[in-house]
């Protein structure tokens, strides 16, 4: 017997609630996670020659995977206050790594990268962390996944020495994306923490050409 319209429908409606039942219940693809990769070994960490000097820039840490790719973490780094403003991991070709990625990170502001030791680029991002969580700032939501590609580098190989900071004070300039609110929060904790005179900033009205000393 010929099935109706209306059955067909049904039996279309039924499946249809079953498939997305299905789809609610399957998780969400697992983000990439850098512990996976601490077996693989370092291909370069790099930080810009001037990152004491300008006080903001990236830390960038690599390993190579057998079939060629590249496993990355990079982590904007504020050295004279803030700390980890963001971070990230990802994996990509070497040709992405190469041409995309340093070839980005040269051209901005004309900065020039060094590279560095794997213990140094782990202290130096340890104990940076350190730094700002005495102040109360905590690293990007990101770090804990990213930081994960050093494993169990060992620090103590490294000879040098970091200092925080701008001339023995923690001082803040604002970014371009930070509101009013965050600004104000920034200011609030550090006025906390250091004192009214405990520290230095600078803060860049949005709106008019001239920077604000404090």
């Amino acid at each position: 017997m010929a099935i109706s319209e209306q059955q067909r429908q049904k039996k279309l409606a039924k499946k249809k609630k079953k498939r997305a039942v299905i789809v609610k219940k399957t998780p969400p693809p697992p983000m990439k996670k850098a512990k996976l990769y601490v077996n693989y070994p370092i291909y370069e960490c790099l930080i810009p020659k001037n990152l004491f000097t300008l006080g903001i820039g990236e830390l960038v840490v690599t390993r190579r995977i057998p079939n060629g790719n590249i496993a990355m973490s990079c982590f904007m780094l504020d050295v004279f206050c803030l700390g980890v403003k963001d971070a990230l991991f990802t994996v990509l070709s070497e040709s992405d790594y190469e041409y995309r990625i340093k070839d980005d990170m040269l051209s901005s502001a004309g900065r020039g990268y060094e590279e560095i030791d794997q213990s140094c680029a782990k202290k130096l991002l340890d104990d940076l962390v350190s730094y700002a969580q005495e102040l109360g700032f905590s690293p990007h939501s990101d770090y804990k996944n990213a930081v994960q590609i050093f494993d169990n580098i060992d620090t103590s190989e490294c000879p040098v020495k970091y200092s925080y900071g701008k001339n023995g004070k923690p001082f803040y300039k604002n970014g371009p994306y930070e509101s009013l609110a965050v600004v104000g929060y920034i200011l609030d904790t550090l006025t906390e923490k250091c004192g009214v005179d405990g520290f230095k900033c600078l803060i860049v009205q949005k709106d008019l050409s001239d920077d604000d000393f404090f």
